[in-house]
This record gives C-alpha cells, structure tokens and sequence, in this order.
C-alpha cells in the first residue's frame, strides 16, 4: 500500500487507525485486542500501523487525543464563557446530550471500565488528561461564583463532581443497557431536570 505522503494524508490515517482502534477496544477489550485486527479494521497494513503507532498504549492515546479531547476543549470553552454558575449549569447540561449521543464517550468508558484494573497507567492517564481537565473547569467557575455570593455551596471541587456524574453515569447506562429500547433514556429531560435539581441546591432562582 502507498505511504502517506502529505500532511493531510497522515492526519486521516492516524483518525483511521484511531477509530478501528476505539471500536476494537469496544467490541474485545483492550487486552484481548491485537494491533494486526486494529489495521484490518482500518483497511490498512499492520506494517502501516506500526509507522503510526508502536503500543496499544499508544494506540488509546490517539483514540482520546482525536475523540475525547475535543470535547475536554468544548467543556472548557462552555466554563470559561459562561459567565457565572447558573450560566455554567444550562451551559453544561445543555450540552451534554450530544456528547453521549455522539457514542464515542461511552465507548471509551466502557473500555476503562473493562480493563482499568489491569491497565491502571492507560486509566490513570485517562483521568488526569480528561476528567480532571473538565472538573477543573467547572470548579474555577463555582469557586469564582461562591466568593461573589452567587451560589451557596460548601467545596467547589466537590460540587464539580455533582454536576458533572450524571455524564458519567449516562455514559455507562447507555452501553450497557439501552441495547433493551425499555431502558432507553431522554438526555435533554433528564439533563434538563438535573439543571434544576442543582439551581436549587445551590440555592439559586431555578429559573436563572
């Protein structure tokens, strides 16, 4: 097969190979995968493969570099931007929906789910590149609202996890159990009701 040769040719070979990678990891596990299954799915040499990526390690790296940490930048911009917690709180759960509904984000958490306690560095990279960079996020903004009086909480940091579990758990909830339509779950009720649910807690208008 042909190398690569423009700049724009590599970048869609690495995309190629980090799908194959995601939906291999998904469908065996990130053990039991194999690198010469991961370019044959991509419809490219193992050798070619191999020019690319040197580990399965290496592999996921590319798999959360190209599909999770775009959506690490676009929470960011959503905290930043915000303008406030109660701007923060429709912000976010405004767009959570369509980052579970996109499918990438519950692949790779029911990979790390899978395979965390015999790969703890893949899961522990995970976390400091992903989950911390977006609970950091949306702290600094509480922290800044709860100086300025505008919400009444105890530790931001904490309060960054409330608003940010029902991600997680709809990330789970949607592999592994809405293959049955009777569970199947509405992401904008329930993000909606969530949105809520914190105002409230924080002790702010609800309509705010």
């Amino acid at each position: 097969m042909q190398r690569a040769r423009t700049q724009e040719a590599k970048q869609g070979r690495r995309a190629a190979f980090a799908a194959a990678a995601l939906d291999e990891f998904y469908e065996k596990g990130f053990a039991a995968a194999r690198m010469e299954d991961i370019a044959r799915r991509a419809g490219l040499s193992k050798g070619a493969l191999y020019l690319y990526f040197d580990s399965k390690e290496a592999l996921f790296e590319a798999v959360v570099d190209t599909f999770a940490m775009p959506n690490v930048a676009r929470l960011e911009a959503v905290a930043d931007q915000s303008g406030g917690a109660g701007a923060l709180i429709d912000a976010v759960t405004g767009v959570a929906p369509a980052i579970i509904r996109e499918g990438r984000v519950p692949k790779i958490a029911k990979v790390l789910i899978g395979d965390a306690p015999a790969f703890p560095g893949v899961a522990t990279a995970y976390r400091k590149k992903v989950i911390d960079r977006v609970l950091a996020a949306i702290s600094r903004v509480l922290n800044n609202a709860k100086n300025a009086g505008e919400i009444d909480i105890g530790d931001p940091v904490l309060a960054a996890r409330l608003i940010a579990a029902p991600m997680i758990l709809s990330a789970f909830w949607r592999i592994v159990f809405e293959h049955d339509d009777d569970a199947r779950v509405d992401l904008d009720a329930l993000f909606s009701q969530h949105g809520m649910m914190l105002k409230r807690a924080f002790k702010m208008d609800a309509g705010a």
